[in-house]
């Protein structure tokens, strides 16, 4: 038995790997080298020996016939804000030799699209947890400019991420949290959650910032963006207070939760809003006040003796 969820992401996912250099001028009379795919992510889960089967459309947004291969490679994230890496390098999270695509070439005719069928084949004595892969297609070098110009390719994949049932080990913590700076002017205030996945599969946490002032008092619940952490990542998680006149002290608490169980996680930090100008304006008017006052108490005691009828 298996369970196979699409994610359809805001906007199509290109991953643009293969680009040689490109000349001043890059579009043609004849168009410009584009392929598209959908849906840019699959996220499947099955148990060892199961077989997954599905689809991938490709559409070719140019106007001129493109050849196309497909290959299939490994995925492994890069950096923090979401970046992977797709290679053959094999580790223990690889997909690659599990995928086959077919057909394995095609041409598709401009402004059209075709269906490239793929299956995934799960051994029977595959370890529980995370396996990461992609469906990757290529267009062959093209001149775009008479017999001068430089040739450019693309490639363009389908992110496949698969959980693979059994004693899986879902582990995370928040590896930082902070406000971005102690002190602010004005909101907004954008809060910076780094969560790091322990474990051996991934995962997608979900939850809110909580913000109190001084008395403790909760002034606002704001949600943070949930994205996917593979194993062994750190994934950059924000929240953002959209509130503009700050006073005093604050404490902001991150509470997360992931996993098939429910695990939460959390961390605090603490802030300083404060309108360091308009306050710095108010203390020099005050400053000046009474500096005059100061200044001139002497005709002031005077000015009221007389009023009082005692000069």
């Amino acid at each position: 038995m298996r369970m196979c969820r699409y994610y359809f992401l805001p906007a199509l996912l290109l991953l643009v790997i293969g680009m040689s250099v490109i000349a001043p001028a890059v579009t043609h009379a004849q168009g410009v080298i584009g392929l598209s795919v959908s849906p840019p992510t699959f996220e499947f889960s099955a148990n060892p020996g199961d077989t997954i089967t599905n689809t991938i459309r490709v559409e070719n947004i140019t106007d001129q016939a493109l050849p196309i291969s497909v290959d299939v490679r490994n995925l492994t994230a890069v950096g923090e804000e979401g970046q992977v890496n797709l290679s053959k390098d094999d580790s223990s999270y690889a997909l690659q030799s599990w995928i086959k695509v077919s057909p394995s070439a095609d041409t598709i005719a401009p402004k059209e699209s075709k269906t490239f069928d793929y299956t995934i084949t799960i051994p029977a004595n595959a370890e529980p947890g995370g396996r990461f892969g992609s469906v990757v297609f290529s267009t062959s070098p093209k001149q775009v400019s008479g017999g001068t110009g430089v040739a450019v390719g693309q490639e363009v994949g389908a992110l496949v991420f698969l959980k693979i049932a059994g004693d899986v080990h879902e582990n995370a913590k928040i590896d930082s949290f902070s406000a971005g700076s102690k002190l602010h002017e004005y909101g907004p205030v954008a809060f910076e959650a780094r969560v790091k996945n322990l474990g051996n599969v991934q995962f997608r946490p979900r939850g809110t910032i909580t913000i109190s002032n001084i008395f403790g008092k909760t002034v606002e619940t704001i949600p943070v963006d949930s994205r996917n952490v593979l194993p062994g990542a750190i994934r950059k998680m924000d929240g953002t207070w959209k509130h503009k006149w700050l006073f005093g002290p604050y404490t902001a608490t991150a509470s997360l939760v992931y996993g098939s169980k429910g695990q939460i996680i959390t961390a605090s930090t603490s802030f300083w809003g404060l309108p360091y100008r308009i306050v710095g304006i108010i203390l020099v008017i005050l400053l000046v006040i009474g500096l005059v006052i100061f200044r001139g108490r002497k005709r002031l005691f005077k000015s009221f003796k007389v009023l009082f009828g005692k000069d």
